[in-house]
């Protein structure tokens, strides 16, 4: 049986249709040790010292991924965000105090804070923690009452 000219054509031309799709989000791929690291900031209810680097930001929530270093003894007040969080720890430990429970997050945890859960961090006196975060949505911070 042979394919009509405009069928084969269509054949032809579908893997390279394939290929074309446009998905919003460029490829990256980071060596987070060489991160453009933004200035230290001594926001109230934030850590002392904290430094942000940006890393992409999703086309259709709005939701950033960062770095972020804390320096070690530092603490981030107790806040809630509208978004679910999750976060890698890199480096350092942190400890993490979700709705009153306190974990202790260390190089390759996996951290998921549910959105509007109330928690805290704390660095650890030995060294700077270094984590990557990602928002399910914009960035907002609710502070609260410990």
């Amino acid at each position: 049986m042979a394919l009509c000219p405009l069928a084969a054509a269509f054949m032809l031309a579908a893997p390279a249709a394939a290929q074309e799709v446009q998905h919003g989000v460029s490829p990256l791929v980071l060596q987070w040790e060489a991160a453009d690291w933004g200035p230290p900031t001594n926001t109230p209810g934030f850590p002392a010292g904290i430094r942000n680097a940006p890393v992409a930001t999703d086309p259709e929530t709005g939701g950033p991924t960062y770095l972020a270093r804390f320096p070690s003894g530092s603490e981030f007040a107790p806040h809630w965000h509208t978004y679910t969080e999750t976060v890698v720890v890199l480096e350092g430990a942190v400890d993490v105090v979700m709705d009153g429970t306190r974990y202790t997050a260390t190089p390759g945890s996996y951290v998921i804070i549910p959105a509007k859960a109330h928690h805290a961090w704390f660095t650890h006196e030995e060294a700077d923690a270094v984590l990557l975060a990602r928002r399910d949505g914009p960035a907002d911070f609710h502070f609260v009452d410990p």
